[in-house]
């Protein structure tokens, strides 16, 4: 039963990451910088597929060395190439949080702890997004250390580093292979928003960490005995459930981690209480907040109320005056405002909404075919998931202080450099999709054997966050994280077709 559910998910998954292959080898999608937050659209030049070759038979072509190279001493090098380079950035970006939401969190995490609430006041920003609270506790915890900026992004910079080790580890339990190992951490420091997140102080960053911590705790929960495998249980729930608090969006890996548990029930009934144990990490979160956050404010504080979670459903399924699709839009904090900081009243409206646009999109077909056709893409073709976009862009009143740092933070991505970095991860984007897929695909034919725990993961993953963003508001910068959880799964396929590759070229010099 274990093996038909998990083939049944890893060829759903197979499906969807080859849809998405199929997205980003035809389209190249460019967010301007300025605050309208414009989708630019555009054809991938055909001279990147020759490049594309080309690149991948001087890797093939590198393959004896990659086989001979110790692993620790690839990542090492690779680690500190990408210090160096998020060192750069740390002391060279303009101490400034330009996206909203990052300086809302912020100016809520010095409020608090100055003993100030008005945060909490009626159609303030805890008001109306009590889901950050999560988020807001970890960085008062931060804040006595330092309210610094640059404070923050190194301590994101640690953090990144911290997630492509754990890639590392995992690509270990995966695959123990040479290659498959130095490809993780090559491919890990090449995958630009790692380094370039780092500039963006919004959860995301810790959040990753701590969920490929929980992951790695969790392999090594279903590979030991006896109390080892109790205490990794415990550290995979704990870091679960910090990787929920500092970013609600990360239930979707959490659930992921749980259905891998729950499969694993076939071999060992008493991991249920693991997979309990990580699905109960969401309300014990939320109610531990709540119940925090009403003792310190002295008034009634639920994680439930605020901007109902269905505008966000109806935004996700709109079309604003920028052409585009399921963007922010404001209709969340609108259906909100409108109805007098009111939570039932604007889920009321919501509910209403969402009726008569789906039975618009249910009347209008070929409409509704194409807008969900621009919203994946839109989603899913921006090699670089926003992580440029998320720095301290001049046009929103950042500074620039260095040349190096002019070059890239660009108006609208008009520097060679910022091309050369956005095709240059297209290629990385392609490999990790490529290869993720063909390893899926020797899996599930037999003729590959790995652990299988980490592929379900990771392909449960990319399927929860690809139907999520679907249909709830989307943004590139929120979909990095299932694309760089593939990184491992990537280098076992790349390995695997390298391998095959000098197979039969040894096998035709014998002969």
């Amino acid at each position: 039963m274990k093996k038909i559910l998990g083939n049944i998910a890893l060829i759903l998954g197979t499906i969807l990451i080859s849809f998405t292959f199929i997205l980003t080898i035809i389209y190249n999608t460019l967010i301007s910088t300025d605050w309208y937050e414009r989708v630019y659209i555009s054809r991938i030049p055909s001279a990147l597929y020759c490049i594309y070759l080309i690149v991948l038979l001087i890797l093939i072509t590198n393959y004896p060395i990659l086989k001979k190279i110790n692993t620790k001493i690839v990542l090492s090098f690779s680690l500190i190439l990408f210090i160096l380079a998020g060192l750069y950035l740390v002391f060279n970006a303009d101490p400034y949080l330009r996206n909203a939401d990052q300086m809302w969190v912020w100016n809520a995490v010095k409020n608090i702890n100055n003993g100030n609430y008005v945060d909490f006041e009626k159609g303030q920003y805890l008001n109306a997004h009590p889901l950050q609270l999560g988020l807001v506790t970890f960085e008062r915890l931060i804040a006595t250390f330092s309210e610094n900026i640059t404070f923050l992004y190194f301590l994101n910079l640690l953090f990144n580093i911290g997630s492509i080790i754990l890639l590392w580890l995992i690509s270990k339990i995966v695959y123990e292979n040479t290659v498959v190992q130095n490809l993780t951490a090559i491919i890990s420091i090449l995958f630009t928003p790692l380094l370039f997140n780092t500039l963006f102080v919004y959860g995301n960053v810790y959040g990753l960490t701590f969920l490929l911590g929980a992951v790695y705790t969790q392999l090594l929960s279903l590979n030991k005995k006896g109390k080892k495998r109790i205490i990794y249980g415990i550290c995979t729930v704990t870091l679960a459930g910090m990787a929920y608090l500092v970013k609600p969006n990360f239930e979707i890996g959490i659930v992921a981690i749980a259905i891998v548990y729950f499969l694993a029930i076939f071999r060992k009934k008493h991991y249920i209480i693991l997979a309990l144990g990580v699905l109960l990490v969401i309300p014990t979160v939320n109610i531990a907040l709540g119940k925090i956050y009403s003792y310190e404010v002295n008034r009634n504080i639920s994680l439930s109320r605020g901007i109902p979670k269905l505008t966000y459903v109806v935004m996700g399924l709109s079309e604003d005056s920028n052409g585009r699709i399921g963007w922010y839009t404001g209709y969340n904090d609108r259906a909100f405002s409108d109805n007098n900081y009111n939570t039932d009243k604007a889920e009321k409206l919501a509910k209403k909404d969402l009726r008569i646009r789906v039975d618009y999109l249910k009347k209008h077909k070929v409409y509704t075919r194409r807008i969900f056709r621009l919203k994946l893409i839109s989603t899913w073709t921006d090699s670089t998931y926003q992580s440029i976009w998320n720095g301290p862009l001049p046009t929103w009143g950042g500074k620039i202080n260095t040349d190096i740092m002019r070059i890239i933070y660009v108006k609208d991505g008009e520097s060679k450099l910022y091309k050369f970095i956005r095709y240059g991860s297209v290629l990385i984007v392609w490999t990790i999709f490529l290869f993720s897929i063909i390893c899926t695909l020797l899996y599930l034919i037999g003729k590959l054997s790995i652990d299988e725990n980490y592929l379900l993961y990771a392909v449960i993953f990319f399927i929860g966050g690809f139907i999520f963003h679907t249909f709830w508001k989307t943004k590139a910068q929120y979909v990095y994280q299932y694309t760089a959880s593939l990184i491992p799964v990537a280098s076992v396929g790349l390995y695997k077709v390298m391998d095959f590759i000098w197979n039969r070229i040894e096998s035709l010099r014998s002969k």
